[in-house]
């Protein structure tokens, strides 16, 4: 069975870009544009993976990353950033449930790879 991985930007084309790359690597991928439609869709598909941007226009990432561990406790959060993150702010994350952090622009390669290990990892 495929893992599920909700992505959820509000940038359309870096969405379609990561689905479509995260398909080829064997993912099965949704999208949500926003928090409230992010939160919907977590509750719904009941995903392995969520990729989330920070800086949602409705909601900020680590309000949503609270919110998404409430439902769900056990899937892996990786939080994308299009800038740099003081400590503070990373560890704000870590400590509402965020397992990793990528800074964009990044290699969807890598990306793969750090799902497969937090995964794996998780699966352990």
């Amino acid at each position: 069975m495929n893992e599920k991985v909700l992505i959820i930007d509000d940038d359309a084309h870096l969405r379609d870009n990561l689905s479509d790359s995260l398909e080829l690597e064997g993912f099965e991928c949704y999208q949500a544009s926003n928090a409230k439609s992010g939160i919907e869709s977590a509750k719904k598909v009941k995903p392995d993976v969520v990729i989330m941007d920070i800086q949602l226009p409705d909601s900020s990432g680590f309000q949503i990353c609270q919110q998404l561990r409430k439902h769900s406790p056990n899937f892996v959060l990786i939080m994308m950033t299009g800038r740099f993150l003081s400590s503070e702010e990373k560890t704000q994350g870590f400590n509402l449930g965020a397992d990793e952090y990528i800074t964009k622009p990044f290699d969807i390669q890598e990306l793969s790879v750090r799902i497969r290990q937090l995964l794996s990892r998780r699966a352990g």
